[in-house]
């Protein structure tokens, strides 16, 4: 696993892009303009545009830092990266690097596919940090909604109704699960326990944060747990969520 100080510099990054995504508006259309903006219609893909857009980001930091390119190999960036997650070395030898500069090393790195293992790593592991945050789920589905309603469907149009959003789609049943647990078996919006354990009454809904309507997505990233109560309150034009998290213990 990825030391704790990478691992959160790397979930403050992407979760600053996705709150404030201006500075870095070439590089989300990079990975979500034209054809690429079908990576975002996909029903419920258990490897999610998020994790699509984490790799992406890693990628470019990665290869930002070539400028900071050591001639001795372990010093750099990318290299305590691959360590840290015992991910195999590159087979050249290191008296070779001496030829190198940062962008022939990390072009070594890439033939060999290490840089991809290392993004899908580290992805995986930033995924699971910053999708318990529904705040940073809220604002990744606001930036890439506009992609959803205004450059998919010019490659998708099937996925889209005659209204110009995305088409409903069933929830598979370990999306629910990963959002039953998340969320604690409770209401995000008013707390009410859902999981009957004490009680009928309250109905289960599986909400879109961003509605289909607002550019939202069919993506377990894109959901939350709600009684029937709240989600017929927050209706189909409202993007609410809440940042109540259960507490491990009272003070």
């Amino acid at each position: 696993m990825v030391s704790t100080v990478d691992l959160y510099y790397i979930c403050q990054m992407v979760d600053g892009v996705t709150r404030e995504p201006g500075t870095y508006l070439r590089n989300v259309e990079d990975i979500f303009g034209d054809m690429s903006s079908s990576s975002l219609v996909r029903k419920y893909p258990k490897w999610t545009c998020f994790h699509v857009f984490i790799e992406e980001l890693i990628s470019s930091v990665i290869f930002e830092d070539a400028k900071n390119f050591s001639s001795r190999p372990g010093n750099y960036w990318i290299d305590h990266m691959l360590r840290s997650n015992r991910i195999g070395q590159l087979t050249v030898r290191r008296p070779e690097f001496c030829q190198f500069d940062g962008y022939d090393y990390l072009d070594a790195l890439q033939q060999e596919d290490l840089i991809a293992e290392l993004c899908e790593t580290v992805s995986k592991q930033v995924f699971h940090v910053l999708f318990a945050n529904r705040g940073t789920m809220s604002a990744f589905g606001h930036m890439v909604s506009g992609y959803v309603l205004h450059t998919s469907p010019s490659f998708i149009p099937e996925a889209f109704n005659n209204t110009g959003h995305l088409t409903r789609a069933s929830i598979p049943a370990w999306a629910k699960s990963a959002v039953f647990h998340r969320d604690k078996g409770r209401c995000v919006l008013c707390q009410t326990d859902l999981t009957k354990l004490f009680s009928q009454q309250s109905q289960i809904h599986y909400d879109h944060i961003m509605p289909l309507a607002l550019g939202g997505m069919n993506c377990v990233t894109n959901l939350q747990l709600t009684c029937s109560n709240c989600n017929l309150d927050k209706g189909a034009r409202s993007a609410a969520t809440s940042r109540e998290y259960e507490a491990w213990y009272d003070y």
